[in-house]
């Protein structure tokens, strides 16, 4: 079961960062596009369904590392969508 938690905390974080690194690529767009069709906040719902994995169901080193990870992974996105929400509006 600990293992199982590891790699499931491991595989949200993975779900939430990759849109965030497919903004710098080249082949990113179609990846952003499908996440933007369902709703732009995919990403942060996946980040927070880690971060509560990771801090229920995961002990040990893995912890650390994961809850960094996945709490960087939420801030960042909620700073885009922040942003991009208020930040773009016309005066």
């Amino acid at each position: 079961m600990q293992m199982r938690a590891t790699i499931f905390g491991s595989l949200l974080f993975l779900l939430s960062a990759i849109p965030l690194v497919a903004f710098l690529t080249s082949w990113g767009s179609a990846m952003v596009d499908l996440f933007n069709r369902v709703t732009l906040f995919i990403p942060i719902a996946f980040g927070v369904a880690g971060l509560l994995v990771t801090l229920f169901r995961v002990k040990g080193w893995p912890k650390g590392w994961l809850i960094a990870a996945n709490s960087l992974s939420v801030c960042g996105w909620a700073l885009l969508l922040f942003v991009a929400i208020y930040g773009f509006q016309a005066p």
